[in-house]
């Protein structure tokens, strides 16, 4: 019985000071597997095999030192393996399921490949011997250019591969043919325009009026030829940061600047502005006479409004509950824009090729690209414009049936809110023009044109005009006729229809505004957005706003 017990549990064990446990752990942490050598189309596995007929020491679990095969016939599987994948590794390195040992130090002492410490000369450590983004991007173009018999036609690309990167030929090689079948064979130039601002359109600095836009310079083109420009990821690799809030707000008012002109978004634009008027006239008129009169009279339901010229009908406009009311009723219209199919798929389009970010049209990409930089393989190819070729991106842009499918998964939460808690406040600043006319494209505007072509109003306080807001100059005047022993609240009621007639004119107006649409009507409404974007993991890296990702 002793005997089996011994062989479930020995009858003593030894003891491991911890910090051997720790130093066991880490270089378990930093061990070579088939998938470290899979990398780079076997790049590690060819210093493998030269450190080993060169007689470099080679660092292990055990110490440092040359070692040699055990069997060659593990040397020759290792050969073949290179450039295939993980799974051919593997059978260089295992008996079965297990790792065998395969190599040996002078002592006789044997090590499987996980003892094979990944240091610097295998990528670990921090080792900065390994293509970054633009690297790639360098490598790509280079040998791209040698397949189609164009050497040095990117001159900069070449100086750069010869210089650090010759070690990844083959790799660079693989990727590059397969471009070739994707993207033709006219010759390729790696952009590296840099990330300065100056590259960005006027409209992406200042998207709309008294909105701070997009500072990041970056090109969404990493590299061209005459047919194609190009986004390229790796595939595996980091996603790009989010731009934050002002890259953001630049895409989404490109978006928006789209969708003002699309012909399949005039139906949702239509309902949208029904709605926005047909709710203003329900608010505006929702109070009846008595109901006015009650307000006037009603100390509690002034609240702390304790101007004496403050009257009844101002009481109704200023009060929290008119401006939740308009706020709850109209602000959710504009939703019925962002959630529609276009808007989503002009974002999609924008956040992929930065057609309205950059001065230069070479910085816009046409199509968005992913390797696999193990085996060369072309993962993704999704067309920006609908044949993914630069030329789609000449006059007005049309959105690819790949970007119009991805959008199906775009999620858009916009945060509607009012400009200082106050919607009126923001609208009044901005009812007078630059030339010094009122914006009757605003409400306040709508509202001070109205008086200035009221008559009585004007017989009452012309002197006042200028002084006074809209709403204490209808206020005065209300209390004026009121001391006359005229109707006050028909008066009211007759300047109040004028005015949702100023108001109906104001957003035929806004319609007819094209590209400012979006931003004519934000003013009217006084509001401003702060919107967050869920996307499809499928683009991920291919964008920079403000987002999160989900499947």
């Amino acid at each position: 019985m002793r005997k089996y017990v011994r062989q479930l549990k020995s009858v003593q064990e030894n003891y491991i000071p911890p910090i051997e446990k720790i130093h066991s752990l880490l270089l378990h942490e930093g061990e070579m597997s088939p998938n470290e050598f899979a990398k780079y189309g076997g790049k590690r596995a060819s210093v493998l095999l030269k450190a080993i007929d060169d007689g470099t020491p080679i660092e292990t679990v055990s110490g440092t030192f040359p070692l040699t095969w055990i069997s060659n016939s593990d040397k020759s599987k290792l050969k073949t393996a290179i450039g295939g994948e993980v799974k051919d590794y593997s059978l260089a390195f295992k008996g079965g399921s297990r790792f065998k040992p395969i190599v040996q130090n002078k002592d006789g002492e044997q090590f499987t490949v996980k003892q094979i410490v990944k240091n610097k000369m295998f990528g670990g450590q921090g080792a900065s011997g390994e293509p970054k983004g633009a690297d790639w991007e360098d490598i790509i173009t280079h040998h791209y250019n040698d397949i189609i018999g164009k050497p040095r036609h990117d001159p900069n690309a070449t100086a750069a591969v010869e210089s650090k990167w010759d070690d990844f030929d083959e790799i660079g090689k693989k990727i590059a043919k397969n471009f070739l079948e994707v993207v033709g064979s006219s010759g390729m130039v790696q952009y590296g325009a840099g990330k300065s601002s100056s590259n960005l359109s006027d409209f992406w600095k200042n998207p709309a009026k008294g909105v701070k836009g997009g500072t990041d310079g970056t090109p969404k083109t990493d590299m061209y030829n005459s047919d194609y420009q190009i986004s390229l990821k790796k595939a595996g690799g980091s996603q790009l940061a989010s731009g934050g809030q002002s890259e953001t707000l630049s895409t989404f008012y490109a978006a928006l600047k789209h969708f003002s002109t699309d012909k399949a978004s005039m139906s949702v634009i239509d309902e949208v502005m029904s709605a926005i008027q047909n709710n203003f006239e329900k608010l505006a008129t929702s109070y009846s006479k008595g109901d006015l009169e009650k307000i006037a009279k009603d100390k509690k339901k002034q609240g702390k409004l304790s101007d004496n010229d403050k009257t009844a009908l101002e009481q109704y406009i200023k009060t929290e509950e008119f401006h939740k009311k308009m706020n709850n009723e109209l602000v959710p219209k504009l939703d019925n824009i962002t959630n529609s199919a276009q808007f989503k798929e002009w974002l999609v389009f924008e956040a992929m090729s930065g057609y309205s970010k950059f001065k230069e049209q070479k910085a816009i990409s046409s199509v968005c690209v992913e390797f696999n930089a193990n085996n060369g393989s072309i993962t993704k190819f999704i067309e920006v414009t609908p044949s993914g070729k630069a030329s789609g991106l000449s006059g007005s842009p049309i959105v690819s049936g790949k970007i119009k499918k991805v959008a199906g998964g775009v999620k858009i939460y916009a945060a509607w809110k009012s400009s200082g808690g106050n919607p009126y406040s923001t609208l009044r600043v901005s009812s007078y023009g630059e030339d010094g006319e009122y914006n009757n494209t605003t409400l306040a505007g709508c509202i001070r044109k109205t008086i200035e072509e009221d008559k009585i109003s004007q017989a009452l306080l012309k002197e006042e005009t200028e002084q006074l807001d809209e709403f204490k100059f209808i206020g005065k005047a209300f209390n004026r006729i009121k001391g006359m022993g005229k109707n006050a609240l028909l008066w009211v009621k007759n300047l109040i229809t004028k005015i949702l007639k100023a108001v109906v004119n104001a957003l035929a107006k806004i319609k007819k505004m094209g590209e400012k649409l979006f931003e004519g009507l934000f003013a009217f409404l006084g509001v401003t957005v702060n919107p967050t974007v869920s996307v499809p993991n499928e683009i991920e890296g291919f964008v920079s706003i403000w987002l999160v990702f989900h499947n």
